[in-house]
């Protein structure tokens, strides 16, 4: 990893879809987003729905299976086309 590179983890490209709710006891009002790239750590996600830094979210990795609370440490918005998030993991992934 070059020096420059304050990741902890290597992250691997990817495009995938995936749904996130806002609030964990409620994650039946879900919203779209591709995850842009993963790591152990985290990932990036892309939205229309716009995301604030420090805000929890749940994403929903496969919505019958699997569930991952992360937190949004930086999101920059696109011309409200788009948002870009880096979301860090504050679990490891649960099983539903």
């Amino acid at each position: 990893m070059a020096t420059f590179d304050k990741r902890r983890h290597r992250r691997s490209n990817i495009a995938t879809a995936v749904e996130y709710a806002f609030d964990p006891l409620h994650t039946d009002e879900t919203f779209d987003g591709v995850i842009a790239d993963i790591s152990e750590s985290g990932l990036c996600l892309l939205t229309t729905t716009p995301l604030n830094k420090g805000q929890e979210i749940v994403i929903k990795i496969n919505p019958s299976a699997f569930s991952q609370t992360a937190t949004v440490r930086w999101s920059r918005q696109y011309e409200d086309l788009y948002c870009k998030a880096g979301l860090e993991f504050i679990e490891r992934m649960n099983n539903k």
